[in-house]
């Protein structure tokens, strides 16, 4: 659910005990901010989309989400990490993050050009970002016995479909998985002692700051209008 007055002096969270987590010492508060929903997702993202030591991942979309999943699929050992994105400052950071392949779909089909790159298609494909296209050619992508992980909203006028022949008519045993972001203490907690300890560095997200209450509306204009140079923005109060 939803609650009206959280960009406030002082704001009721629900079942505080199971929600609210101590903020650690060497931890900044604009690193903090990004683990209850960019690094959050991201993670949650990689999570689903089941990697194991040596695999080769594909990230669609690497905004502050793909940038996270990006970061997690290093952490969770991935061997080749492919991004698809196409802003400069976006592909710096996601090589930073690990990220050891960059593909545009400027400059052609992402999946000619994947399937080019691995041979059979990548083990994890974790979309991040896109529309319904993004689905089938995650699916298309996606080798055998691979797994199809989604974090992305899609507009509720799209309509998420494949050819038969991307599922191997139904048996490629190709896994696909949606779940929306997890949060909680106990998750956020985890997400700060990697953080603490130097696992994960979230501030890289960060290209626009504010200061006060006043420039809150500032930063939302911001993200509605989506510069080409923005990754995130924080307003510090």
């Amino acid at each position: 659910g939803s609650k009206d007055g959280t960009f406030a002096e002082y704001f009721h969270v629900n079942q505080a005990d199971a929600n609210l987590v101590l903020l650690p010492e060497k931890v900044a508060p604009e690193a903090a901010v990004m683990t209850v929903d960019m690094m959050s997702t991201g993670f949650h993202g990689v999570e689903n989309a089941d990697i194991g030591f040596g695999d080769t991942v594909v990230v669609i979309g690497i905004g502050p989400v793909g940038l996270m999943a990006v970061a997690g699929a290093k952490l969770k050992g991935a061997g080749r990490i492919i991004a698809v994105g196409t802003r400069p400052n976006c592909v710096a950071v996601a090589k930073e993050y690990g990220a050891t392949d960059i593909i545009s779909y400027k400059e052609g089909d992402i999946v000619k050009q994947v399937l080019e790159m691995t041979k059979d298609g990548a083990d994890s494909v974790i979309i991040a970002g896109g529309n319904a296209e993004s689905f089938r050619q995650a699916v298309d992508m996606t080798k055998p016995g691979g797994c199809i992980s989604n974090v992305n909203f899609f507009d509720l006028s799209e309509t998420l479909a494949m050819p038969a022949f991307s599922w191997g008519l139904g048996m490629a045993d190709k896994t696909i998985r949606g779940g929306f972001c997890p949060g909680g203490a106990l998750r956020i907690s985890k997400m700060l002692q990697m953080i603490e300890n130097k696992r994960v560095d979230t501030t890289k997200l960060i290209t626009h700051t504010f200061n006060g209450f006043d420039k809150i509306e500032d930063a939302f204009k911001l993200m509605d209008e989506k510069p080409r140079d923005l990754i995130k923005p924080v307003v510090f109060i």
